[in-house]
């Protein structure tokens, strides 16, 4: 994979309404499509868009894939029948859990039910010391006659977590070895190989996830590697993974709640190639489309990481890029509360029925009908696919449950949809901005999705962000971000075994250990070993706290001096964070981590154009609505538009899956890579 130059590869992220695919090729030139998800058979949904593209796969390089299967499975509760083997006295770690409550104060709350059954989870007569010392050693006849009560039952894939394997996984290994050699026809997942790390509730649920969602990601995959093989393609597949790289088909098999997130991550990946393309190195991403919007932060060139993440009210420790999400999307439904109160989301229309203007039964209203209503989106334009809008069904939903009882006129009650829904999103950024101790006016807002670059430009001035950036095809850039990422594997060891401080010959020697994993997982992965890079980090706490925050260490060796440096970034990290720190008080190290990126070849970015910008023309108006009123405005084909144009607002510049709004006193200009920089003046309009 060192090689100069590259060749064709495409980009597929299946949602649960649309299939998105990106081509690109040696010039850097994107293709994009759109084409209707198939809920039952996914796989099915690919290939169509496979053919729409017009793709001979046979002259593919590679594929990249990010979908939603493993989360999905999750949700619809359609995983497989799951089994855990774990130390004898712990069956229930999984069900007790941290004894903690999410929501406090809902007296209804009840913890989801555990992915398994009371009756599936058995103990072994196995014991290990929180040092690693084997006190009692598994006996393989035990191992035998416990899994085949589980084979008798008919369960398929089984979690193997005991305790404080993440010191020493040797009785892991052995009921692994044990239980691979007499039932291979289980699936199997061990909670060592998948998170090698303290905290036993946490490693077992996400032990228990994996296993939960391995089969049914395994057989889509091979159903979809079995496709594109028949149709000629000889490269490999690679899937998007939730820490922003990406990993082989086969390794998504073995460990597919890496992939948990992989769709919404592409889009923080291409938000940090677009922010550096710009020379924006801060960076907010906004994806909004027609469920939810999900904002990531890209500070001095790297997204935000986080380390454990809640799927449904399973926790995973997995390494992941942290996107916060909120449910406001195109399809989130108004509604009056009470007397007099308008309400917006999180209750989603969805893609069936949907919001009302799509004339699929929908009769509530919802963001995307406000928008059609107002005029920002074309009343009598076509959704992705050819399907025409209803504005008729949108102003029937939005008069009978929002402007009659509000007794509003239908503008008054559209714009407070709007207002409501951006207000929300507009928290969403102070979320990951404001209450992690960051300026969100040092950022640009990258927006994206098919709703994103409708509403960016006015949440962007509600939290005081003066530069919105709106790529290309801004509906398919996950798609894009794929195509244009790395493979990534991380490995992590616990060492904090009662808080005893390491000395630097211990830590060096062990990030040396975890190097040599990582690298050699990237091998296997068909990397060439010097196209790995490495970079290392320690999750520190200060004596006496239960949780910690993950510093990077510099390049380098690492000498008493570096550690220093560590000391005192922890200590800055904590001030900006929590606004206190403690330089006076001793730290501990609690998990060593080492991430292995394996550089694959991109193509290069595509030409920009010399020659002086056409004058931007306008293909017509339209009456649009704004919070100063309505005003007879230019709409605009974003693909006319030419490197160096520049507009002043108002204005709508529409593409193929999403729409820009351009509100009176904006301007924008389009850069050489034709994306849409968007100038925000200052003040509110809401």
């Amino acid at each position: 994979m060192n090689e100069d130059g590259a060749g064709k590869r495409l980009g597929i992220d299946v949602g649960g309404t649309y299939t998105d695919l990106v081509l690109l090729d040696e010039s850097g030139v994107p293709v994009s499509l759109k084409v209707p998800s198939v809920p039952g058979d996914p796989a099915r949904g690919v290939l169509d868009g496979i053919d729409a593209l017009g793709v001979d796969v046979s002259e593919l390089e590679m594929i990249v894939h990010g979908s939603t299967i493993g989360v999905n499975a999750i949700i619809q509760g359609t995983g497989a029948r799951t089994g855990l083997l774990t130390t004898a006295g712990f069956e229930d770690v999984l069900e007790i859990g941290t004894q903690s409550k999410p929501e406090m104060y809902n007296l209804l709350y009840r913890k989801p039910r555990p992915l398994v059954a009371r009756e599936h989870r058995l103990g072994v007569d196995e014991r290990m010391t929180f040092e690693g010392e084997v006190l009692r050693a598994p006996d393989a006849e035990e191992i035998v006659a416990k899994v085949q009560e589980l084979v008798d039952d008919g369960l398929s894939s089984l979690a193997i977590s005991t305790l404080h394997s993440y010191a020493n996984p040797a009785s892991e290994a052995a009921i692994k070895a044990t239980v691979a050699e007499r039932f291979p026809e289980l699936t199997l997942s061990v909670s060592s190989e998948i998170a090698n790390q303290r905290r036993e509730y946490e490693r077992t649920s996400t032990t228990v996830v994996n296993a939960y969602i391995a089969p049914p990601v395994a057989a889509y995959l091979n159903q979809l590697l079995e496709r594109v093989q028949e149709r000629g393609f000889h490269g490999p597949v690679f899937i998007m993974r939730s820490n922003g790289g990406v990993m082989s088909a086969q390794l998504a098999r073995e460990v597919p709640v890496h992939t948990l997130l992989s769709g919404p991550v592409a889009g923080s990946i291409a938000g940090r190639i677009i922010g550096a393309s710009t020379d924006t190195p801060n960076v907010i991403t906004f994806d909004m489309g027609g469920t939810s919007c999900d904002v990531s932060v890209i500070l001095d060139g790297d997204p935000s990481q986080s380390f454990e993440a809640d799927v449904e009210g399973h926790p995973v420790m997995t390494p992941l890029v942290d996107i916060d999400y909120i449910g406001a999307g195109g399809g989130s439904i108004a509604k009056v509360v009470g007397d007099r109160s308008l309400r917006v989301g999180p209750e989603s229309a969805g893609a069936v029925p949907g919001p009302a203007c799509y004339g699929k039964g929908g009769t509530e209203p919802t963001v995307s009908d406000a928008n059609v209503l107002l005029g920002r989106l074309d009343p009598e334009g076509t959704l992705a696919g050819g399907i025409p809008l209803r504005p008729d069904l949108a102003e029937t939903a939005i008069r009978e449950h929002l402007a009659e009882p509000l007794e509003m006129s239908l503008q008054e009650a559209a714009l407070g949809v709007i207002d409501i829904a951006n207000v929300k999103m507009a928290y969403a950024i102070r979320a990951v901005t404001v209450e992690q101790g960051l300026d969100p006016r040092d950022f640009a807002l990258i927006a994206f999705g098919g709703a994103g670059p409708l509403h960016a430009p006015l949440i962007a001035q509600i939290v005081g962000i003066s530069r919105v950036i709106v790529p290309w095809s801004p509906g398919t850039i996950c798609a894009w971000g794929m195509v244009n990422t790395d493979l990534r594997h991380d490995v992590v060891r616990t060492v904090d075994y009662g808080g005893r401080t390491l000395a630097v010959e211990e830590v060096a020697a062990l990030f040396a250990q975890l190097e040599d994993e990582g690298a050699q997982a990237l091998v296997d992965q068909g990397v060439h070993v010097g196209d790995i890079a490495t970079r290392r980090a320690i999750d520190m706490r200060y004596g006496g706290q239960e949780h910690t925050l993950t510093i990077g260490l510099p390049e380098g060796p690492l000498s008493s001096g570096a550690l220093e440096t560590l000391r005192a970034s922890f200590d800055d990290t904590h001030q900006r964070r929590y606004a206190h720190s403690s330089p006076d008080e001793g730290v501990e190290f609690v998990n060593v981590r080492v991430e292995a990126i394996g550089r694959l070849r991109k193509p290069a970015a595509a030409a920009a154009s010399t020659s002086a910008p056409r004058e931007p023309a306008p293909r017509g108006t339209r009456p649009v609505v704004f919070a100063q009123g309505t005003s007879e405005t230019p709409v605009y084909t974003r693909s006319e538009l030419d490197p160096g144009a520049r507009i002043d607002g108002p204005a709508v510049i529409e593409e193929d899956g999403s729409s820009s709004l351009l509100p009176p006193g904006f301007s924008l200009v389009v850069d050489g890579a034709r994306n849409l920089l968007i100038d925000v003046p200052e003040g509110q309009l809401v």
